[in-house]
This record gives structure tokens, sequence and C-alpha cells, in this order.
């Protein structure tokens, strides 16, 4: 019998690192996320999720590629956030945009890299997500919509939303240091950032 004393149910790392179970059981079955099975559930050692909570410090390249993927993008293109776009979405159209429009990047890129980049807009999610009325959140993602930043796509079923690539920022990646997540002073290897290329790069090949 395994003991699972002192191991972390997937609920309880989604809450720790912030990541969509369905995410989780994905990364468990690919290696990404160390884990082991009990029964049809997956139980995790606190332990393991350290590289994902702080960044890598230790020696190696391996470990170097890990540590610029984590400065330049862990779950949010960290450049965004210093590219100047949250205070001209707060100040053209609300404090609101900005808290929602990051939720919906981290919400593509929680999802790896669906398909046309198109993510089910389940719009009471990135209300109690992000702590908003959803009827915020339903006014907020129509003027996204307006203003270029995303795009939606409805079928019979479902409405799906993507974000609009490249990104459209006032300050470029080229003029943020690479503490801040930018391309200034980066390091070669962190140049071919698979996050960092999914975002700046146009939608319509992928």
């Amino acid at each position: 019998m395994v003991e699972t004393s002192g191991l972390l149910n997937l609920k309880e790392v989604s809450q720790i690192l912030k990541i969509n179970t369905e995410v989780l059981r994905r990364w468990l079955r690919n290696g990404k996320l160390p884990g082991i099975k009990v029964g049809s559930d997956w139980r995790v050692n606190p332990a393991d999720l350290q590289p994902f909570l702080e960044p890598v410090s230790q020696k190696g390249k391996g470990v170097k590629n890990a540590e610029n993927s984590q400065k330049m993008c862990f779950r949010f293109p960290k450049w965004l956030e210093f590219s100047g776009l949250p205070r001209l979405l707060n100040q053209k159209y609300g404090p609101e945009c900005w808290p929602i429009l990051k939720k919906m990047i981290e919400l593509d890129f929680e999802l790896g890299k669906p398909v046309d980049r198109m993510i089910p807009l389940d719009r009471a999610e990135i209300a109690e997500r992000v702590g908003y009325d959803e009827k915020v959140v339903v006014d907020t993602i129509q003027v996204l919509i307006k203003a270029g930043f995303i795009s939606t796509h409805k079928t019979e079923k479902t409405t799906f939303y993507s974000i609009v690539t490249p990104i459209r920022t006032p300050k470029l990646i080229l003029d943020i240091p690479y503490e801040h997540g930018g391309i200034k002073g980066a390091p070669s290897p962190a140049l071919n950032n698979a996050c960092l290329r999914r975002f700046l790069e146009s939608g319509e090949s992928s």
C-alpha cells in the first residue's frame, strides 16, 4: 500500500500553484510534475512543487534554461506587466480591464496551446477568479474586444476567445530588461522561449 500521509491531492496542488486541475493531470501524465497514482486519483509530494514556486538557482545547462523560462514567462509573460499596458488599460478603459485581460492570458497559457488559440469563454469562472461581478466581466470583455485585445468565436454550443497577437503594448519587449521578463540583456537561450514567441507573433499562422 502506498503511504499517502503528507501528500497533496490535486485540489490542494491547484490552490497552491493557481493552475487548473485538468492542466495538472496533463502535467502528471507527461511527467512534467512528479506524482503517484492512488486508485484513480493523483497525489503529489509538496517538495516537488518547489521548482514551480520559485526560480531555480542551481547551476547547469538544463537548470539554466528552466531559470530563463521562469524569469520570462512562468504562468504569464512577465514582460507585459512592465510594458505600460496595465497603466494604459487602467487610464483608458478602467481599472477592471487589466486584471481581466491578465486572467484571460493566464487561462490561455494554462491550456498549453489550444487549436487556433481558441479558449472556451467561461465568464462566470473568470468573474470568480478575478473577484468581479459577472456583469463587470461581460462588459469589460466587450471593451477588450472593441479595443482589439481579444477576439471571440461562437459555435452552436460554446463561445471561444483568443488573445489577439502580437499584443500591442506602449513599450516594446526589446526595451524591457531581462529581469523584468524582457529581451534587453537576455542570454541567447532565453530568446527561444516558446511563451514569448506565442504572444509576440501573429496568431494567423498558428
